[in-house]
């Protein structure tokens, strides 16, 4: 097949919601690995926004009067990592400090550094307000207003689930008739916006970040919109942004472990449900944060636990990622404001390539979705048109950058890991050039950009001779596919052939434009 890309064509607008990370657990960004993944990604451009969560328990205690005592020192340290990075950030408010607990005891299991979190109400939801304000309050104070409202700042963490209230794991008031866990989240709503926006009302808030329930989600969107305010006795709730979750699903099947059902159509389907429900309550122009999204669900899962999660450390992830930004792009419903791609597996892994839910492995290798978080970021912020028609399985999104650099990203996405499929020929020409360029062709497939493929090459050595972590590091950093080469004319064309699940770049960047050639060009 023959796709025809014309620099001079209709382009229109394109904004990068794709190279944005949810980084869990929180405080590992005060730790030296946690810091060493963090600076390859800064250093690459592969995130612009992090999720991380305020984690009040570190914060909010109460001094001998009774009165509620704040401590920032943990938070400013990672905070200020973050900042001096370049990230913006979104804040997850949660969880309940002790102090203020309803009851204090419904505490989760141990976490990172043995932590736990209280996932009760507040025994007074003025002083739940009171710290989302003096929250946002010290933020200001320390990184001025013109940073912190480029910021998100929502409201919990997956309420509908077992995160909130001790009244069960999920909800489903249709079938249990149990509402509490929704009414008592739409006063934490009301009291947390009411707090922040006390403060300065140029500060984005949002929520509810639903894991899985559609009722859950319905009652906060109609809440909003139309309920009666429970910190102001106003009807509805100011919000911002909405956040969700959206993740895919695998398949249940014992016969067939090694067979997947996890597509990027699931997350997109979940994507527009959502939109749909926005829709009814008259909330469709509300920018959406998808601030967690995964091919699947199970963060703490690995190999061990689960042989399917091998996937996460192949070729099919980054495959996966690319069809699923291309999906947004052409769905019904507009592209959400920004993608979180959730990293919860981070802290769990202790040995290489253990399908967990992470861009490196434990020794620093990088994955091929950590890859094509790296090609994504070279998109321009202008997509050209195309009218070429292409098989289900396979994509194009060609972009332009303001400083006329041409990034054109092809896909070949297959939904079976466990088999492989015929390759796709693709003779790619792009029109419209002028002056000089330096073309670079990068790659990512079970032989390029694939440190798990030279890992399996080597016999899986549980402890690899130095010489064998060279060749592992070698083949995931290693995403040139052909030597660049310099090119001048009007066209460029490419004989690619993309095998099963493989992701191809081909960047064109101006070299030696001369300021006559800039004039001409503008022309």
């Amino acid at each position: 097949m023959q796709i025809t890309v014309d620099v001079k064509g209709k382009k229109l607008p394109l904004q990068n919601f794709w190279n944005n990370i949810h980084f869990h657990p929180t405080d590992a960004v005060e730790d030296t690995w946690g810091q060493r993944i963090l600076d390859i990604i800064a250093s690459k451009n592969m995130a612009q926004y992090v999720r991380l969560y305020t984690m009040f328990e570190d914060i909010v205690t109460r001094d001998y009067s009774g009165r509620l005592h704040f401590d920032f020192t943990e938070q400013d340290r990672r905070l200020d990592y973050m900042v001096g990075k370049g990230f913006k950030l979104l804040l997850c408010f949660n969880f309940m400090p002790q102090c203020m607990a309803a009851e204090p005891n419904i505490l989760s299991g141990p976490r990172y550094k043995n932590k736990r979190f209280c996932r009760s109400e507040p025994s007074d939801y003025a002083e739940w307000s009171e710290v989302c304000a003096e929250q946002v309050r010290h933020l200001i104070e320390r990184y001025g207003i013109e940073e912190v409202s480029r910021w998100y700042f929502h409201c919990w963490n997956e309420p509908d689930l077992g995160f909130w209230l001790d009244d069960g794991h999920y909800y489903d008031c249709e079938k249990k008739g149990n509402t509490r866990k929704l009414e008592e989240y739409c006063k934490l709503y009301d009291y947390f916006a009411e707090g922040v926006k006390s403060v300065s009302p140029r500060l984005r808030i949002g929520g509810p970040s639903c894991g899985h329930a559609k009722s859950f989600f319905e009652g906060v969107m109609k809440h909003v919109a139309m309920g009666k305010n429970n910190a102001t006795g106003g009807t509805g709730a100011p919000i911002d942004f909405v956040s969700l979750h959206c993740y895919s699903s695998i398949s249940q099947d014992l016969k067939d472990p090694m067979r997947y059902m996890i597509v990027p159509e699931n997350i997109v389907l979940q994507y527009n449900h959502y939109r749909s429900i926005m829709a009814k309550y008259d909330l469709s122009e509300k920018e959406v944060v998808v601030d967690e999204w995964g091919a699947a669900a199970e963060g703490y899962l690995g190999i061990a636990d689960d042989r399917r999660m091998v996937f996460r450390e192949t070729e099919y992830s980054s495959a996966f990622y690319a069809k699923m930004i291309n999906l947004f792009i052409v769905n019904k419903f507009r592209p959400p404001e920004r993608i979180m791609l959730c990293l919860s597996g981070q802290a769990k892994s202790n040995i290489d390539f253990d399908g967990r839910r992470t861009l490196f492995t434990v020794s620093g290798y990088r994955k091929p979705i950590c890859n094509a978080f790296i090609l994504a970021a070279k998109r321009g912020g202008f997509l050209f048109e195309k009218n070429c028609v292409l098989p289900e399985n396979v994509g194009i999104i060609p972009t332009i950058a303001d400083n006329g650099r041409i990034a054109v990203m092809l896909y070949n996405f297959r939904a079976e890991i466990s088999t492989r499929s015929d390759t796709v020929k693709i003779k790619l020409l792009i029109e419209g050039l002028f002056g000089k360029y330096i073309a670079r062709h990068y790659r990512i497939d079970a032989l390029s950009g694939n440190a798990f493929s030279e890992f399996l090459r080597l016999g899986s050595p549980e402890h690899p001779q130095p010489f064998n972590c060279f060749q592992i590091e070698h083949a995931g950093n290693n995403l040139l596919y052909y030597p660049e080469e310099k090119l001048e004319g009007i066209s460029y064309s490419e004989d690619i052939v993309l095998p099963h699940n493989a992701v191809s770049l081909i960047e064109l960047t101006p070299d030696f434009l001369t300021p006559d050639d800039l004039r001409k060009k503008r022309k």
